[in-house]
């Protein structure tokens, strides 16, 4: 079957055409790519089969019967403990089911799943892979099947998952999109858990080092918490341009520690695709509206800038591969 979203068509194979035996836990994803298959129709588009609807009794005897957890040892890198997965089963066993045939996630609504199967996703429907030249857009993708997958309202758990998955799939697309700069010597992930509050991404250079807090969609406090009093820079998909407007709050991230903040410069709402504008245009509307100067970061430079030119900046501090001469007293 075939389905389409904008100009992109969406194939789900019969199963009779899948060759099962090349995936773990093989019977339990025969049983239900089959099931699943067997509800779709082609008239309906995608993210058409409720969640909320399917046959649990049915899933749950798959679960038992096959114990697909044995294959599913991960889930966004990190091991399923015997109560995460006693929470909640079924969900655990369809992030395996994703993690197969991802297109699938696409047909299914009102449940949530890995990060990375959001950016697959995403990647499908755009039509390419994440780089530094799209990671916008595909984080735009990936808001639109968001808000596309939801058709009731969520639990508060549902909620909470929900805050945590975006902030991975922001910070995922930023390390995917850096990736040609990520040498983890020079510039790399944060991952020791002593220094995590600091920020996502640290990269080398004087006086201090620089720190690269990631957000979602909203600065709010959360991002001016990552500042010590080092260098650092926010980076986020922005929605709301009043978080950059206000004197005070300004002051507070330039205080802080924080040398810019980068706001997306592509629509990403729904209101912003209407009128053709993005977050970082507004804040720079307001300001010239308003005959109020764009704020200067503690070193004279600008501190809003467009979230594209994030690579760019990154990359003209790498080039100086001399890390006593690498400052950031320019930035």
């Amino acid at each position: 079957m075939q389905f389409q979203f904008n100009n992109t068509l969406v194939t789900i194979q019969e199963p009779t055409n899948i060759d099962f035996n090349l995936h773990n836990a093989t019977h339990f994803l025969q049983e239900v790519y089959t099931y699943l298959y067997g509800l779709l129709n082609e008239d309906n588009g995608l993210f058409q089969i409720n969640y909320d609807e399917l046959d649990t009794n049915l899933i749950q005897r798959l679960i038992d019967e096959n114990n697909p957890r044995i294959v599913l040892t991960k889930i966004n890198g990190k091991k399923v403990s015997t109560t995460e997965w006693q929470n909640n089963p079924i969900q655990k066993a369809f992030v395996l089911f994703f993690s197969q045939f991802p297109d699938f996630n696409l047909l299914l609504k009102n449940l949530h799943t890995d990060p990375s199967i959001n950016i697959k996703n995403a990647e499908t429907l755009f039509g390419e892979a994440v780089s530094s030249q799209n990671f916008l857009n595909i984080k735009k993708q990936v808001d639109e099947i968001n808000n596309l997958k939801w058709t009731r309202e969520k639990s508060l758990p549902e909620r909470q998952a929900g805050v945590s998955i975006l902030g991975n799939i922001s910070e995922t697309l930023l390390e995917t999109a850096m990736e040609s700069l990520i040498d983890n010597t020079n510039f790399f992930r944060s991952q020791n858990h002593d220094v995590q509050s600091y920020g996502d991404f640290v990269l080398m250079c004087l006086p201090n080092n620089l720190w690269i807090s990631v957000k979602s969609n909203f600065a709010r406090e959360r991002l001016l918490a990552s500042g010590y009093t080092t260098d650092i820079i926010g980076v986020g998909y922005f929605t709301d341009y009043n978080e950059f407007t206000s004197q005070i709050k300004v002051r507070n991230f330039i205080k802080v520690g924080f040398l810019a903040m980068y706001i997306p410069n592509i629509p990403i709402t729904e209101s912003q695709i209407t009128n053709d504008v993005s977050t970082y245009q507004e804040a720079v509307n307001y300001y010239n509206d308003n005959n109020r100067e764009l704020p200067l970061n503690i070193n004279g430079k600008p501190f809003l800038r467009p979230l594209s030119d994030l690579y760019h900046d990154l990359n003209t501090l790498l080039q100086i591969d001399d890390i006593k001469r690498r400052t950031t007293v320019r930035y």
